[in-house]
């Protein structure tokens, strides 16, 4: 009796929610990114296990989406001009009609979704929404945003030398391996140990993991509620952190593949090894900015 309940209740919603044109036009668009839903899951699945930061970019969403909800009551009462929702309408438009031509990519699904939900805002909100609530757009469109360390490699490749931070990371890990004694010896990116070498090729480079420490301290501080620039600090402080912590990694690295054979340097190479560091650091990166946030907090007290 309950489920029977349940369901007519859950037909008298849909039913109210088709009711307007506005409504059965956002339908529309929602049912688009629900055709893309199972492709985002597999790939926010198998980029997790890789160690991508696609968990991390579900939890930024998860937060825009978080502050929206807090201010339901606010958008309930913001005034849409018919120029807003024509605009909005329009995006949803767009992008329903460029979904069937340009599904093939992940770029191409998540900005095609960007625009649907931006006419979604726009045509429900009116185009004055972004203004007045700029950080859950930030969030949300971060969170979208398709492999964010791709779009930094190309900015950092486009303002540094050519193998800037490959020959920094095998120089800093070199120089590690003949600290603790190892027989090491290291030029541009290969380091050597006892006649086998390894490179440091840009996916070793340490980048990665600070883009995605910079993406989780914008999200651990916004959630902590500190202030702006509390929050780049903490984004500083997570991309050192991610650069110094790939040294010991590219160490053992190197060692392994010396001394342990090739199966063991697959293994720390590879998503296992990968997310065993990431725990570590993620770990130490924690405690450290509990520690700064109970010690400024303490002091704005005293």
């Amino acid at each position: 009796m309950n489920v029977q309940k349940m369901s007519v209740t859950m037909s008298r919603l849909l039913q109210l929610s088709l009711k307007t044109s506005h409504n059965r036009i956002v339908a529309c668009g929602l049912f688009i990114g629900l055709c893309y839903l199972p492709f985002w899951l597999q790939d926010v699945i198998v980029g997790s296990i890789h160690g991508s930061a696609s968990l991390l970019m579900v939890a930024v969403i998860a937060l825009g989406l978080q502050r929206l909800w807090k201010n339901r009551h606010q958008l309930e009462q913001l005034q849409v001009s018919d120029e807003d929702r024509f605009l909005g309408h329009l995006l949803i438009f767009g992008g329903i009609g460029l979904a069937p031509f340009f599904s093939s990519s992940e770029w191409s699904q998540r900005l095609i979704w960007l625009v649907i939900l931006a006419g979604i805002a726009c045509s429900s909100w009116g185009a004055g929404f972004f203004m007045r609530y700029p950080l859950p757009t930030l969030l949300i469109i971060t969170g979208f945003f398709p492999q964010p360390t791709v779009v930094g490699k190309i900015l950092w490749e486009t303002f540094t030398p050519p193998e800037m931070l490959e020959r920094f990371m095998a120089w800093s890990g070199g120089l590690g391996l003949q600290a603790i004694g190892q027989p090491a010896t290291f030029m541009g990116t290969i380091i050597t140990i006892t006649g086998k070498s390894v490179r440091v090729d840009w996916g070793c480079s340490g980048f990665d993991m600070a883009t995605i420490m910079a993406v989780a301290s914008l999200v651990l501080g916004i959630f902590l509620k500190q202030s702006f620039p509390k929050v780049i600090t903490l984004m500083v402080m997570g991309v050192i952190l991610a650069l110094i912590a790939n040294i010991p990694r590219i160490m053992l690295l190197a060692m392994s593949e010396a001394y342990w054979g090739r199966s063991a340097f697959d293994f720390w190479h590879g998503p296992w090894g990968g997310q065993i560091f990431s725990t570590i650091m993620f770990t130490i990166y924690y405690y450290i900015v509990m520690a700064v946030v109970k010690r400024r907090s303490t002091q704005q007290s005293v």
